[in-house]
């Protein structure tokens, strides 16, 4: 049975663990831009930075959500395909059910897409919004109730670990509370007709192997310890991405200094 992720090429065997890392984040740069139009310009740094960390999350405490908001036919779905080719083990979801939600962050620790979400409303779905509160911090757990589940048939209640990378996307605001969990990208129609051409999926795929390899490289690195760049909430979910800078292209940490005031 496929799984409902990329996957790595198998030529990354063939591949060497000399990796020029500033040339990578501009490859994955030009990648993100050939296929998505930004309102703003800062907004390709972020997003690759964001596919880096995706591949190192074991060595985070807090992932930022990735929040893609718009009216139809602004982008949306097409920034959740193009994280889906980059991001480390990603998964991309329509219309979640609870179980395979918390499941699947439970089981894989993967990286999730959860596109054209509806979170409140006769027609929100109650389980993303929770998941979407505890995702975002290691150690948070979600219960779920499983009905008749224990030895005696009676109610078994469940904790699920469910910190891992995520992104949504909706046409949708969403509370403060969770927004202040995530990076928002407004959405626009696009000017340039040529980012709606068909992925290259092979060059998606070498990209992949590089990311592979970085993190291959670092699994047994101790990240360098970075200070505060803002406060509070803000901090808190922006330091992952400022550590990654600092370790692949710490000449550019003046360029994301500028894009968090």
């Amino acid at each position: 049975q496929d799984l409902p992720i990329c996957y790595i090429k198998p030529d990354i065997l063939e591949e060497s663990r000399e990796l020029d890392y500033s040339h990578l984040l501009k490859d994955v740069i030009r990648f993100i831009k050939s296929y998505l139009e930004l309102p703003e310009e800062s907004g390709y740094l972020i997003l690759a930075l964001w596919v880096f960390h995706t591949y190192l999350i074991e060595k985070f405490n807090v992932t930022p959500i990735i929040y893609s908001y718009g009216l139809m036919e602004t982008g949306k779905t097409r920034t959740c395909e193009v994280m889906r080719e980059l991001a480390y083990k990603c998964e991309t979801m329509t219309s979640p059910t609870e179980a395979t939600l918390f499941r699947s962050a439970e089981y894989f620790k993967n990286t999730l897409v959860i596109d054209e979400v509806r979170l409140w409303g006769k027609d929100g779905n109650e389980e993303v919004a929770r998941l979407i509160k505890s995702r975002y911090k290691r150690g948070l757990k979600v219960s779920r109730i499983n009905m008749g589940k224990d030895k005696k048939g009676e109610d078994q209640v469940e904790y699920f670990d469910v910190f891992s990378p995520l992104m949504i996307s909706t046409t949708e605001s969403i509370p403060d509370i969770i927004e202040s969990r995530c990076i928002r990208f407004t959405m626009q129609k696009n000017v340039n007709p040529n980012v709606e051409r068909d992925i290259d999926k092979d060059l998606a795929g070498d990209l992949r192997n590089k990311l592979t390899i970085f993190r291959a490289n670092y699994m047994d690195k101790e990240l360098k310890e970075v200070e505060d760049i803002s406060r509070r909430r803000l901090n808190e979910i922006l330091k992952p991405l400022y550590q990654i800078i600092m370790e692949i292209d710490p000449d550019r940490k003046d360029d994301f200094k500028l894009i968090v005031k």
